[in-house]
């Protein structure tokens, strides 16, 4: 039970981190609120979102259904974790590039780009000391 309980904190920590981050850079570039609902530039940027979306809603689903097919054990989470991060990473880079190509505040890429990294070093963090050694 005490392994839950440090689990939820360090996601907690890592979610204050995010947000934190979002606020700085969005004060330090001079940007308004990130918009949490989807925003749309222009047609072509609406298709390449629901492309997105679908490839990372299959990536989240491959790496599920592969953890289940690998039954439950102790490596079934970190499955099911790197698929979902892998997910939202792609997300993230493929927001970066529309911002960066279409968007009228041509520095929102710049936040996009930061949150991609803040998600790949807690990933890469996560996975390399093997879950802080709660796996």
């Amino acid at each position: 039970m005490s392994s839950w309980i440090w689990l939820s904190v360090i996601l907690g920590v890592f979610l204050g981190v995010y947000f934190l981050l979002q606020w700085a850079l969005g004060k330090w570039l001079h940007l308004g609120k990130r918009r949490h609902y989807r925003t749309f530039h222009n047609e072509t940027h609406k298709k390449w979102d629901l492309r997105v979306r679908l490839v990372s809603a299959l990536i989240i689903a491959v790496g599920c259904m592969w953890g289940i097919s690998r039954g439950v054990d102790e490596s079934f989470w970190k499955v099911i974790l790197v698929s979902n991060f892998a997910g939202v990473f792609f997300q993230e880079l493929c927001t970066a590039y529309m911002e960066w190509k279409y968007s009228e505040q041509r520095r929102e890429y710049i936040r996009v780009l930061a949150s991609a990294g803040c998600i790949l070093t807690f990933l890469f963090t996560f996975y390399v000391t093997n879950f802080f050694g709660l796996a």
